[in-house]
């Protein structure tokens, strides 16, 4: 498994259009890439405590790759390609690509229990 976990920061007064493109692209990765085993897409919900407070147009990617070729295989596919430029717009962006932080994990514990699985 090829884990990570990606923060990209929806700029602002855009949260509704990026909403609607991120449920858009998380369905297409669902149906196109079946080497992505988990493809989660998270923002803050601020009717919880947090600690620190995030920041408000925060945006969380949890996935996992059967390998590292699949996630390449996704960043440099159809897929993804066409969100960044149809979509790019919506967020923090560094030379016309959105501004990602990655961090590629390794497991180490845990599980994923397959009836919660959407």
């Amino acid at each position: 498994m090829y884990p990570l976990i990606s923060k990209w920061t929806i700029l602002p007064g855009k949260k509704k259009e990026a909403l609607a493109a991120l449920k858009e692209v998380a369905e297409f990765v669902k149906q196109r890439e079946p080497d992505t085993l988990m493809y989660t897409v998270h923002v803050p919900d601020f009717s919880q405590p947090n600690l620190p407070t995030p920041p408000e147009g925060e945006v969380i990617f949890f996935e996992i790759y059967r390998n590292e070729e699949a996630f390449q295989k996704h960043v440099n596919g159809p897929t993804f390609k066409n969100f960044v430029k149809q979509h790019g717009h919506l967020f923090l962006s560094n030379n016309k690509q959105p501004y990602t932080s990655l961090e590629i994990m390794k497991d180490v514990a845990g599980f994923i229990r397959p009836e919660l699985v959407k």
